[in-house]
């Protein structure tokens, strides 16, 4: 076996970028200065799964987002030291983007029942997983569903490194972004997941071995889109 890779840099989602508009660094980012949101979450029983470190706890802004907007969620491995990459290349996986709709996006807590997916990339053809492909700028971009309904949503863009996963150690990255969508549409989710929940520390998705060569046989973390 190939040694295991000693990283340590980490990555947080830092930036929304509407229709290739920056909205401002954490504008909108249940960000906490004061607590270590770039570090790794590895307890998938943890409410920090859903928004991170005290992400249960709203933020003053809320961003408008008309239904099938662009949208490009930017992470940063630090806020300040642009020097540093934006994701460290040994932290290989895929990504993900999750919706919950709520009745008050500035207050609404992220861990619980009511996420739903809209977004997924796994492993390609040629072996290239989907944080690799985000490594040079750190953006991922997805659009949003035509016909959402409208109302306040939290939105989780969700990055998993699975370089510590024969470990049992699946490292997630994530935080929330407050929104609030704008349109006629009456597009719901059939189903919604609980976030802790909605993945278990048995599941192939977060044990798999990404140095064995066979990435075709990978499935996908939780729900279905």
């Amino acid at each position: 076996l190939p040694l295991l890779p000693l990283v340590s840099a980490h990555t947080i989602f830092s930036n929304l970028h509407i229709n290739g508009k920056d909205a401002g660094q954490t504008t909108g980012v249940r960000y906490k200065t004061t607590t270590p949101n770039n570090a790794p979450l590895e307890d998938l029983t943890s409410s920090s799964l859903a928004c991170n470190v005290n992400g249960d706890a709203g933020v003053p802004n809320l961003l408008e987002v008309p239904a099938g907007a662009n949208l490009t969620f930017e992470f940063k491995a630090s806020l300040w030291d642009k020097s540093k990459p934006r994701l460290e290349p040994g932290h290989k996986g895929p990504c993900a983007v999750y919706l919950k709709k709520v009745d008050n996006a500035l207050t609404a807590k992220g861990s619980g029942d009511g996420w739903f997916k809209i977004f997924e990339d796994g492993v390609d053809e040629k072996g290239a997983w989907c944080t690799t492909k985000l490594t040079p700028d750190g953006r991922l971009n997805v659009k949003l569903p035509e016909g959402l309904q409208s109302g306040e949503y939290l939105a989780r863009p969700e990055l998993l490194a699975l370089h510590n996963a024969l470990e049992g150690r699946p490292q997630f990255f994530t935080s929330c972004m407050q929104i609030k969508v704008s349109g006629t549409g009456n597009l719901v989710p059939e189903s919604t997941v609980s976030i802790p929940g909605y993945i278990k520390k048995e599941d192939k998705s977060v044990t798999f071995n990404i140095y064995s060569g066979k990435t075709s046989s990978y499935t996908m973390p939780g729900p279905q889109i």
